[in-house]
């Protein structure tokens, strides 16, 4: 589960902005929180502010980071990595950017960070908590200066060689079955996600694919129940198809290999016509954006409940109703359901969510750019001290948290 994440000078963070997933000493709903040993960790974060004002940007540092550990040692050497400094300063334009994690994963705490340009990695640390201290596993400085425990020298230094200057250590290690790097980088392969709307869409498509039992269908079938849609089953095949075979506006030097896989999903709806209940089956590409995101949202909340994972998605109410988002938020707040520390973190204009029914105070964001300097700010909803009677809801939109947009009233000469 992600604890902290840090980041500096990304496109418009240009000083460091901190998200933390820990629970602060408020004890509202503290049966909701996340028990991860002594500590306690949000299970849900809402993230609010003006268009503009940064909200996505912060979901493109984690993005960034993430896929960068992840494809890393893929790189060659002239491979630039997706870093974008805040552009809008002389000098933070040529400064490195900063990424720094602290996340469980396995029972084990630890902390990892690295800072970069989009071409060459300076600095890069991991550190985890055996006990209350955290202990160094390496520290990476000047690009190819290395420190390591002394108990893991041997071990780990044969691995800097292997390293190029556009290369994470952690990825390049544990790509050469290093013990000592692999639980932090699996992490970031396999227990974090970020989504947006676009790539939603068939992320769902895999997870479908995978399921050999039925029980994905069991929990497909209470979700759209949940999201009161008329879907009364569904069904779903995948196979193989020629290239030779696919329809003329694909792009065939994009397609890998001979073949490529083609998916099928089909809707059953149930439907009264003259006082009987007939069923008819409507393939999956005429039903509503909304329906494509409810089956798109299914496997990946069931996935995350399973296994305990962080998804991050930008723009959650993107076609979705109000009630739903509520559903999906509640399904990780409640212990009984997310037994696992899966977390879900989001951001959204939906300011139906900004209750205290809903959220703590430090599980509520807020991002605002200032726009004489075009920089973007971070700061939680604790911050402020409302009272846990105050509509909050009501004091966002007169302003008194920030992260509004301040709208000139007039009209336009044509």
């Amino acid at each position: 589960m992600l604890l902290q994440f840090n980041v500096t000078n990304f496109l418009s963070f240009k000083e460091e902005a901190i998200l933390s997933a820990y629970a602060n000493a408020d004890k509202t709903y503290a049966e909701k929180l996340i028990k991860a040993g002594k500590k306690t960790v949000l299970p849900t974060i809402a993230i609010y502010g003006a268009n503009a004002a940064g909200k996505s940007n912060l979901m493109k540092a984690l993005t960034a980071a993430i896929l960068f550990v992840r494809q890393s040692n893929f790189y060659q050497i002239n491979t630039i990595n997706p870093i974008v400094p805040f552009l809008l300063d002389e000098n933070s334009r040529n400064e490195k950017t900063r990424f720094d994690f602290s996340f469980i994963y396995d029972g084990m705490q630890y902390d990892y960070g690295f800072s970069a340009s989009n071409q060459t990695v300076y600095e890069e640390y991991l550190y985890e908590y055996r006990t209350k201290k955290p202990s160094m596993i390496f520290e990476r400085t000047n690009t190819g200066e290395y420190r390591f425990a002394s108990a893991n020298k041997k071990e780990l230094s044969q691995y800097v060689e292997k390293t190029s200057p556009n290369k994470l250590f952690l990825a390049t290690a544990t790509a050469w079955n290093c013990e000592l790097t692999r639980n932090a980088f699996m992490w970031f392969a396999e227990s974090i996600d970020t989504y947006d709307s676009r790539s939603l869409d068939n992320s769902f498509i895999s997870e479908f694919e995978n399921d050999n039992s039925d029980e994905m269908k069991r929990f497909m079938m209470d979700f759209i129940h949940h999201a009161d849609i008329n879907i009364s089953d569904y069904s779903f095949e995948i196979k193989e198809a020629d290239k030779e075979a696919l329809p003329p506006f694909v792009d065939i030097n994009s397609v890998k290999g001979g073949s490529v896989k083609q998916w099928k999903l089909d809707v059953v709806h149930d439907v009264d016509v003259n006082g009987a209940t007939r069923s008819f089956v409507l393939p999956f590409n005429v039903e509503s954006t909304g329906t494509i995101k409810v089956f798109s949202y299914g496997p990946l909340i069931r996935k995350a409940l399973r296994t305990g994972k962080t998804m991050i998605v930008d723009e959650i109410d993107s076609c979705l109703h109000p009630m739903l988002v509520r559903y999906l938020i509640d399904l990780f707040n409640d212990p009984e359901i997310n037994k696992n520390g899966a977390q879900l973190i989001f951001n959204t204009h939906d300011v139906s969510l900004l209750d205290q029914d809903i959220f703590r105070r430090d599980q509520i964001y807020f991002v605002e750019k200032d726009n004489r300097t075009a920089t973007s700010d971070l700061y939680s909803l604790a911050e402020f001290s409302p009272r846990k009677s105050e509509d909050i809801r009501k004091g966002y939109l007169q302003g008194r948290y920030g992260a509004i947009p301040a709208i000139i009233p007039g009209g336009f000469e044509w």
